[in-house]
């Protein structure tokens, strides 16, 4: 009999950096935007919101809602679904749920949620738009449906990596309209899928996007359209590149002073080690 050896290897840990900034604009009177880090949310009696926590360990999951349907109830579809994504956090954190799955449940929940809150209020439309991401051994994880938008910046370049669920898009795919034309369409707000879509309850999926490692310093943008309708994608990397504690209200406040013409949420992670 021979000795083996064994050799113990640690497992990495992995700490981000996340700041999150939320505002009502320059022109709306209600914030209908939210976020949820982990299980932090935003109140709906706090129109303005500036989170930063530093060193925090995965799992970890961010997400932005924009919510529609007017002041009320898009202010409360965004609540619903930034308080059933906490189950996200919950689910993952005994390490031992698949991702997917649990995204995908907590999908169909907000959606039967929200239907739920417009049939009792009578509502003939709402919802909410999510973009998120869950950072578990160093990958990022995305999801979305809507138009809100998750954004990867490795410090030179800046790369949009959800897809718009929009008319003007699916236009586009349909080769009806040049991107050019898609952005600068009325169809660039006419949304596809959002959570809430799905009034009968037949089941509404997210769309995944391939998972990728975020590497130190690299950074990642998750936002409402209240950004990037008023910001350029180059006024957007940089300051994403500027070594600011508050990049997150850097951004936001960049928005503001173009305009602000709605609501907007800015939420950035950088990976730390």
């Amino acid at each position: 009999m021979t000795e083996q050896d064994v050799i113990m290897t640690e497992k990495k840990e992995y700490r981000y950096a996340v700041c999150v900034s939320s505002h009502q604009g320059s022109v709306r009177t209600d914030n209908e935007d939210n976020f949820v880090v982990n299980n932090v949310i935003r109140e709906q009696d706090q129109p303005e919101a500036n989170l930063r926590g530093d060193g925090i360990p995965q799992p970890l999951i961010c997400a932005v809602f924009d919510g529609m349907g007017g002041e009320m109830n898009g202010g409360m579809a965004s609540q619903i679904c930034a308080e059933q994504s906490k189950a996200v956090y919950g689910a993952l954190l005994g390490g031992t749920a698949a991702i997917d799955d649990t995204v995908r449940s907590f999908v169909v929940n907000s959606n039967n949620a929200v239907v739920r809150m417009l049939e009792n209020s009578l509502a003939k439309r709402g919802g909410s738009t999510f973009v998120m991401v869950v950072l578990a051994d160093g990958m990022v994880y995305p999801y979305s449906l809507g138009d809100s938008r998750l954004y990867h910046c490795d410090g030179a370049n800046l790369r949009q990596i959800t897809n718009d669920h929009t008319l003007a898009m699916k236009k586009y795919y349909a080769n009806i309209y040049t991107l050019d034309e898609a952005r600068e369409s009325s169809d660039s707000h006419k949304l596809t899928s959002f959570l809430g879509v799905d009034f009968d309850e037949e089941g509404l999926s997210p769309e995944s996007y391939r998972p990728f490692e975020l590497l130190p310093g690299e950074k990642l943008l998750l936002c409402s359209d209240g950004l990037y309708d008023m910001c350029s994608e180059d006024e957007i990397l940089a300051l994403l590149r500027e070594p600011s504690a508050t990049v997150s209200l850097d951004l936001a406040e960049k928005a503001i002073e173009n305009g602000g013409h709605d609501n907007v949420t800015c939420l950035v992670i950088e990976r730390q080690s």
